[in-house]
């Protein structure tokens, strides 16, 4: 009973203000595995139920057996779902309002040295120039074009190199929790927190 009535507290005081525009939600190795993954499909239903535009989550784990289970869980979800994998990505989901990102083992290091790879092949092919070569082409040439505006780390204090580029100027949120523990309060908590701030963009 206490529980759904600080719910709804925090449901009705993050309404007051705008919701950031993006989330990132950073997992660890085996957070999917047993409850994990139920834990996914809520975090999407918190999502949608608070009208987020868009969410980002990226699972340091790129087994194949995971990528399966994820894109069966959630092939009847409503939402606009992509889920990204070094191959390539896969469209899933119903359809709906709230945009979903999932990269398993896709991580920013790898994402911005392949972004060099193409803009540098265009200016072998003589698209380009060298000396045209600035952070708009750069941008152009990423997988992921989300700025989130929050960055969620579930149940640690390292984040990993995802969205190294595009996170620059994201705001950190650090749960006490892990993800197998993490609960729709947790999740609203850090948009509060994200609310509050006094985002700065690197000033």
């Amino acid at each position: 009973m206490i529980y759904r009535l600080y719910e709804h507290l925090l449901a009705s005081q993050i309404k007051k203000s705008s919701l950031p525009s993006c989330v990132t939600v950073v997992l660890g190795s085996g957070d999917l595995s047993g409850d994990g993954l139920n834990r996914l499909i809520h975090l999407l239903e918190w999502s949608r139920s608070i009208r987020l535009p868009s969410l980002v989550l990226y699972v340091n784990d790129d087994e194949p057996s995971l990528c399966q289970k994820i894109a069966s869980s959630l092939a009847s979800v409503p939402a606009q779902i992509s889920l990204h994998t070094a191959e390539g990505a896969e469209q899933m989901g119903t359809g709906g309002p709230l945009n979903v990102v999932i990269s398993l083992g896709y991580g920013g290091k790898r994402e911005v040295t392949e972004a060099f790879r193409n803009i540098l092949r265009r200016v072998e092919r003589g698209e380009i120039k060298a000396d045209q070569i600035d952070e708009k082409s750069i941008e152009s040439n990423l997988r992921f074009s989300q700025k989130p505006d929050l960055v969620i780390r579930a149940g640690g204090k390292r984040l990993s190199d995802f969205m190294i580029w595009q996170a620059a100027y994201s705001e950190l949120y650090f749960t006490d929790v892990n993800w197998q523990e993490f609960r729709k309060i947790d999740f609203l908590r850090a948009i509060r927190d994200c609310q509050n701030r006094e985002r700065r963009f690197g000033r």
